[in-house]
This record gives C-alpha cells, structure tokens and sequence, in this order.
C-alpha cells in the first residue's frame, strides 16, 4: 500500500530528532503492510490508530484502496482522538 502524509505529519516527523524519526519512518513502512497494533477507530468507518511505543499514528483508509493517508503523528499524550 502506498502512504500519504498530511501536511501537520510531515511537520511533526521534521520536528524530532533523527532517532525517532527513523523509528517511525520503520513504523509506517510496517504500517503500509498492515503490520502491528492497528486498531479501527470507534465511530468512525474508515479512521484507524497505529501504536508505537509511546506515538500514535492517526490514519484513514478506505477498503478497497491502496493509499493510506496519515492524519496525524504524535505522543500518546498529545494526540487527539
């Protein structure tokens, strides 16, 4: 599957220091092999969280498609639901 990054992701993976950048960088190729904890959204149809360590990943897919388009990347505590 092919990942699309939202302008508020790309500016959160510019802003961390290059450890976790690679870290999650490794996180959404395994997440465009739908690899990992990836759990739907409740009351949504097509909004997922992927969890790494202490980041969550906010994405949206739609079955039947191969693009998966990042919303959001950030701390467990910082993210919104």
């Amino acid at each position: 599957m092919e990942i699309k990054l939202t302008k508020r992701a790309q500016k959160y993976l510019d802003s961390v220091d290059a450890n976790t950048r690679d870290k999650l960088y490794k996180a959404l190729d395994q997440l465009s092999r739908w690899e990992g904890d990836i759990v739907r959204l409740a009351g949504t149809k097509n909004r997922y969280r992927f969890k790494i360590a202490h980041y969550r990943i906010l994405f949206t897919w739609d079955k039947g498609e191969i693009i998966i388009t990042v919303v959001e990347i950030n701390t467990r505590t910082n993210i919104k639901y």
